[in-house]
């Protein structure tokens, strides 16, 4: 099988997959509308085909290509992993540039007013914070996924 990113590496091959997020197209259509040759459409399809990032139905002479949604949960997963990970580190540095925000508010207030102002925010518990939330936010996106994979594989299967 043909890895995800390397079929992706083309740009032809990203306008095939961009052209048929819609809605599946016969080859005269697609070649219309990614102004592609015939040879290059037919040449990149088939990577994609084997890389299983679309299907080909043929009737007749007519050929309808359409995205072959599953084939895409190998490069999700990949994603995923990979923002999953970075997310900790970027919310640390978001809590730390409220932190920073929130003292220099403080100061700006304290000069405009001419008084001292009690500011008691804990970067490091606004942090914790932000952290607890987006990995709730992460969870529930992960349940919405998994419905909607198994949505997509009910759908796979009646046709």
């Amino acid at each position: 099988m043909t890895d995800v990113f390397q079929a992706l590496a083309a740009p032809q091959s990203r306008r095939i997959i961009e052209a048929l997020a819609a809605n599946p197209l016969t080859k005269a259509v697609l070649i219309r509308e990614t102004k592609l040759t015939e040879a290059s459409v037919i040449k990149h399809a088939a990577v994609l085909v084997e890389a299983q990032l679309i299907k080909v139905e043929k009737k007749g002479r007519t050929e309808t290509y359409s995205l072959n949604r599953a084939g895409f949960s190998e490069a999700a997963k990949w994603f995923g992993k990979v923002g999953s990970a970075n997310l900790g580190a970027r919310a640390d540095d978001l809590a730390e540039t409220l932190g920073e925000l929130g003292t220099s508010l403080k100061a700006w207030l304290e000069k405009k007013l001419d008084t001292k102002i009690e500011f008691n925010i804990d970067a490091e518990e606004a942090g914790k914070e932000l952290g607890k939330k987006l990995s709730d936010a992460k969870q529930s996106a992960k349940k919405a996924a998994k419905k909607a994979k198994a949505k997509v594989a009910a759908k796979t299967k009646k046709s």
